[in-house]
């Protein structure tokens, strides 16, 4: 089932590798359709030269972000501004913001504030402070896509199923309570087995699916826990 959300790649071409191009746009297309697609650099450097050839067969748009001084470039800036404009006009409903660089951390907090899906893609070596603002990060240098028939792979592939799930139980459209999505899992994914994912509980399975958190509330004098979607 796809996933329809729509989302803008934000690039930053001189913080990341056009090498792993496919991988960014496999990685945000399970959680949204990308509609806008942009890479930040300084066109004019010989070494921006290698993300063009990707870029124009993957239909990103190139951005340019010259350098008015040496040994400083406007990417980070020319980004932002985007980003801004972008979530300020309201076309999208989430971002993919690809970059190992703190400097995003503050554009992902406003993001997030707001209300919109906010996923990113880096190198381990990137700043805590920017990957624990995004709903979702994924790590360039470490495996995205698991091996086929593991757990790994079924909750990977089963996530928008889950996705639809949570959304047809709410009733709030951010809070969704256990009790009522037997039926609606039977109905989704005909052979559900919460084994298959190697979870014990359904609270577990969808915190690790990265986008939810597991909350407590007060129901008559019991305490109950229901999963809501992360802001």
């Amino acid at each position: 089932m796809a996933n329809n959300l729509p989302i803008a790649i934000l690039i930053d071409g001189d913080n990341a590798s056009p090498e792993k191009l496919n991988e960014v746009i496999r990685f945000a297309t399970t959680h949204g359709n990308p509609i806008i697609k942009r890479v930040y650099a300084d066109w004019t450097k010989p070494s921006s030269n290698r993300w063009k050839e990707v870029a124009y067969e993957t239909s990103f748009r190139l951005i340019e972000a010259p350098s008015y001084v040496s040994k400083k470039n406007t990417t980070d800036i020319a980004l932002v501004i985007d980003a801004m404009d972008i979530l300020l006009a309201g076309m999208v409903k989430g971002f993919c913001i690809v970059s190992s660089d703190s400097d995003y951390t503050l554009l992902t907090q406003r993001i997030r504030e707001a209300g919109l899906l906010i996923l990113g893609y880096g190198e381990s070596k990137t700043p805590l402070s920017f990957v624990n603002t995004c709903s979702k990060f994924q790590y360039s240098d470490k495996e995205i896509f698991p091996a086929e028939n593991t757990p790994a792979f079924f909750l990977q592939r089963d996530a928008p199923l889950f996705d639809k799930v949570f959304e047809e139980a709410s009733t709030d459209g951010e809070t969704a309570s256990t009790s009522v999505m037997g039926s609606l899992l039977r109905k989704h994914i005909p052979k559900y087995n919460i084994r298959r994912y190697q979870c014990k509980t359904l609270l577990i399975l969808y915190e690790r699916l990265g986008k939810y958190e597991i909350i407590e509330v007060q129901e008559g004098k019991s305490i109950k826990k229901i999963i809501r979607l992360k802001k």
